[in-house]
């Protein structure tokens, strides 16, 4: 039986991310945390003032909504970013497509366990 999870402070919810997907946080300070995707993508959410842990879940649902794969390998994308890193461009776009996949479904989890709490 899957263990069912109340998220009411910052440390369960970065503990419910690692534990219900292939994503882990791989950075955090006082102003934001990094959701890492496993081919290396990353959302940034920051924490809004005032806000609490109900405004952090949506926060966080919106920033791993908002990952646009294509916009991010027109940002990237250029010749000695493809020499540094030994992807062609069909690898790395297929890489950023794999990891906005994963990011949506973390949401679509997040969001559902979010509406049964």
């Amino acid at each position: 039986m899957e263990k069912d999870v109340k998220i009411c402070d910052l440390k369960t919810l970065l503990e419910w991310i690692e534990e219900n997907s292939r994503c882990y946080i791989s950075e955090q300070d006082k102003d934001y945390f990094c959701i890492e995707a496993p081919n290396n993508a990353d959302v940034y959410v920051g924490f809004v003032k005032g806000g609490d842990v109900h405004s952090l879940v949506d926060e966080t649902i919106t920033s791993l909504k908002d990952f646009d794969a294509d916009e991010l390998f027109t940002e990237l994308w250029n010749y000695e970013f493809a020499k540094h890193n030994c992807f062609t461009p069909l690898q790395f776009i297929t890489m950023l497509k794999k990891d906005e996949e994963t990011f949506r479904n973390l949401a679509h989890k997040l969001d559902a366990h979010r509406q049964a709490s």
